[in-house]
């Protein structure tokens, strides 16, 4: 039994806010981006291509890429700060300005808003040279390609374009499964290297081994929840929580949160299936019956 009488409310959700379990998806996402960064470990980085890591929402790609930027952290160099990775979050909406100012501020970068685009993109295409960067990183790049919004799509691929005519470094963008699609009917875009790609799949219950290493993944969180264990890998628990998750990592660390906190709440020793019925419960959409944490699974 957990001992959590000298831990307060606070620190015990925190521990569990702050659970990071390493799983298969997560591998082959920092596997990829790191071949489209550096494919031989030790070499040197390439360079002129766009690439693609894709998936539903909620796969683990966005975690993947906060951990390379953390594995290159930038240096100070002679005439400022070297950036080897640089990580663009992509805006929802703002149009070209929107997400020039995205990558001015990925360079941290202070821009008068009177700067005309044409300008910011030359001093975007200078700092990028003189930061010395080797790998660039678009997240949630779906919003880089608004099929809706022609003018966008074509002010993104041509930006893309410019920024690998440097030569300097890959873009690798990261998106929802339609990123590689868009990306890939413009023909140049696609000769920047044949436009290489991971497409990161959740769990699937009926595939043996994803089946094998999804149970694995419950276990491990069971392990570091400030709880005695609670059987999450057991077969009946871990086919609630898949179903629940739909197989996605992101998913299933919101439901083990909220079911957690109801369970320190109510002072429960375990987290129990009661707990995450009643955290379905609230995310259940209007209309819908189905709970799994309260059907019968025989």
């Amino acid at each position: 039994m957990n001992d959590n009488s000298l831990v307060t409310p606070g620190e015990r959700q925190k521990r569990i806010r702050d659970i990071f379990v390493d799983h298969r998806n997560h591998q082959q996402a920092i596997q990829a981006l790191n071949h489209f960064y550096m494919p031989v470990e030790g070499g040197i980085h390439s360079r002129g291509s766009v690439c693609a890591l894709i998936g539903p929402s909620r796969t683990g790609k966005s975690f993947a890429a906060n951990d390379i930027v953390a594995a290159h952290e930038p240096r100070v160099g002679q005439d400022g700060i070297k950036r080897p990775v640089l990580l663009v979050d992509c805006p929802i909406e703002g149009g070209p300005r929107g997400i020039l100012d995205s990558i001015a501020d990925a360079l941290e970068l202070t821009v008068s808003s009177r700067m005309t685009n044409a300008n910011l993109i030359n001093v975007i295409l200078r700092e990028l040279r003189r930061a010395e960067v080797e790998f660039v990183i678009f997240d949630e790049a779906q919003e880089l390609f608004p099929e809706k919004n022609k003018r966008i799509l074509a002010f993104a691929r041509g930006l893309l374009r410019k920024m690998l005519n440097l030569n300097r470094f890959n873009i690798a963008c990261i998106g929802l499964p339609e990123t590689y699609s868009i990306i890939a009917e413009d023909p140049q875009l696609l000769g920047r290297g044949g436009l290489e790609h991971k497409h990161l799949s959740p769990y699937d219950w009926n595939d043996e081994h994803d089946r094998k290493h999804f149970r694995a993944m419950c276990h491990k969180f069971d392990l570091e929840m400030p709880f005695e264990k609670s059987g999450f890998s057991a077969t009946d628990f871990a086919y609630r929580l898949f179903q629940a998750s739909g197989g996605c990592i992101g998913h299933l660390k919101n439901y083990l949160i909220d079911a957690g906190n109801r369970a320190i709440k109510d002072g429960s020793n375990q987290v129990e299936l009661r707990h995450f019925a009643d955290a379905f419960d609230a995310r259940r959409r209007p209309g819908e019956i189905f709970n799994p944490f309260r059907v019968s699974q025989g």
